[in-house]
């Protein structure tokens, strides 16, 4: 896998199952296996001179392995800084390797992206929105098939969400304003395009996942010419359909612009949802909200802390030590033996479990227990770096191909 908006090799993360009272504990890990041989590739997907893939990402409820790619294209106007680009999205059966369909998001003599990302609804929908060189931005919703379920116009910076019931929300900024006000358009669709709701509110969008919208109500605070957010802000939360639930003021003592790395904002599957925050810029600390917005706790991690939800957790990894934590304290806890990459990003396989890519070895955890499940060389991806991994299976970007992987000799996920 690999960030769809900032098109960069990433390092995920990961750990050891330990048994102790009260929580698991141990240390040191295995050594990754070695690869085994291919149990297919795909023909030739782009042409590595030119173009790379960005992205990989399985869909179990439909087979499907979706690879993102983006060929560099050369500016013919000096109107943009920015470079140019054109992005598929290929489909490829995950049991055989035959591709399905295959999409380039640009139209005969239009405008190139300069951005994009893109979401995966779990019945195989693509959500592709790109922001294109004319400084227009379309939001695009192919069917599993490869068909066009629907194609909106949206304004240009907005950004896009998935929520937890798979609708999507489109969340448009205005301002600032002289004051430091700005305002946010949020239109909410579901999978046909069709408007659920809509509503102009005062802040700006923090995150939005599961069952909650997260908005920064305080207004922008000056720096010579620059706004920047208010870094002890005010916050609303909404529901999906918009309805406003509570609203919390954080002490000017906790600065809420962030540390260390993984998302600021965690959202739980009850609703709880965990902000990160420095306190008078000496500790870091998680501050866990109710779904109705009574605080919980406080409880410090280290300041370089990466940090990652699991739902009904989340989990932080320092200085080769990860820890899994539910809302009631901690349950795991391991030391990593292997030396961590230039940057380690908690993230979640395409199954949900964890993964980890240290220096050798691309790990895969459970991510409550944090057992390790699989353990293989990671020098084979290095090259394209980008992969996804579930269920025994691992799919790769080689040489402009896809390719994949039985790890254990497990074939059985594609089915």
């Amino acid at each position: 896998m690999k960030s769809t908006e900032k098109w960069g090799a990433f390092v995920l993360s990961a750990a050891v199952l330990l048994s102790a009272p009260g929580y698991a504990n141990a240390a040191g890990t295995q050594a990754g296996s070695t690869l085994p041989r291919p149990s297919w590739t795909s023909a030739s997907v782009y042409d590595t001179s030119s173009a790379s893939a960005h992205e990989i990402r399985f869909v179990k409820s439909r087979g499907l392995v979706y690879v993102h790619t983006v060929q560099n294209v050369k500016k013919n106007s000096s109107k943009t800084s920015y470079d140019w680009h054109l992005e598929t999205v290929t489909a490829f059966d995950a049991a055989t390797g035959a591709q399905k369909w295959s999409r380039t998001f640009h139209e005969k003599a239009g405008p190139y992206t300069i951005a994009s990302s893109i979401l995966y609804a779990g019945d195989g929908t693509v959500y592709f929105t790109g922001t294109f060189s004319d400084k227009t931005q379309q939001v695009y919703a192919l069917k599993p098939d490869g068909k066009s379920a629907w194609t909106r116009s949206v304004a240009y910076g907005s950004d896009i969400y998935l929520l937890g019931d798979e609708s999507l929300l489109v969340a448009s900024r205005q301002g600032p304003d002289k004051a430091g006000g700005v305002k946010t358009s949020l239109v909410r669709f579901d999978a046909a395009g069709k408007t659920l709701a809509s509503k102009n509110l005062a802040g700006s969008v923090l995150a939005a996942e599961g069952g909650r919208i997260v908005i920064d109500a305080s207004r922008l605070v000056k720096h010579g010419t620059a706004w920047d957010r208010s870094p002890s802000p005010s916050i609303e939360v909404y529901t999906p359909e918009l309805k406003r639930v509570y609203g919390y003021k954080f002490p000017a003592s906790v600065n809420l612009l962030g540390d260390g790395g993984g998302p600021s904002i965690l959202v739980q599957k009850d609703n709880t949802v965990i902000f990160r925050g420095s306190v008078a810029g000496t500790v870091n600390k998680l501050f866990a909200l109710s779904p109705q917005g009574r605080l919980l706790w406080g409880r410090t991690i280290p300041a370089d802390s990466v940090i990652a939800s699991t739902g009904s957790g989340y989990v932080t990894y320092s200085k080769r030590q990860l820890t899994a934590f539910d809302l009631e304290g901690k349950r795991a806890e391991c030391t990593l033996s292997d030396k961590p990459g230039q940057i380690v990003i908690l993230e979640h396989s395409d199954d949900g479990e964890l993964q980890i890519d240290m220096a050798d070895t691309l790990y895969v955890l459970d991510p409550d227990k944090l057992d390790i499940l699989q353990a293989v060389s990671n020098r084979p991806l290095h090259a394209e770096y980008a992969f996804s991994y579930a269920g025994g299976i691992l799919y790769a970007a080689e040489n402009g191909s896809l390719v994949k992987y039985a790890l254990n000799g497990s074939d059985a996920p594609t089915e």
